[in-house]
């Protein structure tokens, strides 16, 4: 059974939503110290990774910001490796890459819902 790419989208916007949430307030002090905080960000950047690795073609060319940016990136660095993750780089990612990522996201996401799951992101 194939899972649509619009569920997939709708997994980084509530990944990146809840980013948005976790890092609210906080400075990089604070943040870097919360190691629930911290891996908190990195399991939804992962998810963010690995949604857009799932995205068609098509979708993929809605979002170039997206698809080029730190979060899409950072799956396989979180995941592969870990030992090397660098917490200015993630902070930096979530507080300017993945709000970038967010608008783009919803404005995909507006636009399939106003022309129906198959709508044409060929441009």
């Amino acid at each position: 059974m194939s899972r649509s790419w619009l569920l997939y989208l709708d997994d980084m916007i509530e990944s990146a939503e809840k980013i948005g949430r976790f890092v609210a307030g906080r400075t990089f002090s604070t943040f870097s110290s919360d190691e629930a905080c911290f891996d908190a960000v990195l399991f939804n950047l992962q998810i963010i990774g690995e949604a857009i690795k799932r995205f068609p073609e098509g979708a993929r060319a809605a979002m170039p910001d997206a698809i080029s940016s730190g979060p899409a990136k950072l799956r396989d660095l979180i995941a592969h490796h870990y030992f090397a993750l660098d917490a200015e780089i993630i902070w930096e990612v979530a507080t300017k890459h993945v709000p970038a990522l967010l608008a783009e996201a919803r404005a995909v996401r507006d636009r399939a819902d106003a022309e129906g799951e198959d709508v044409n992101l060929s441009g």
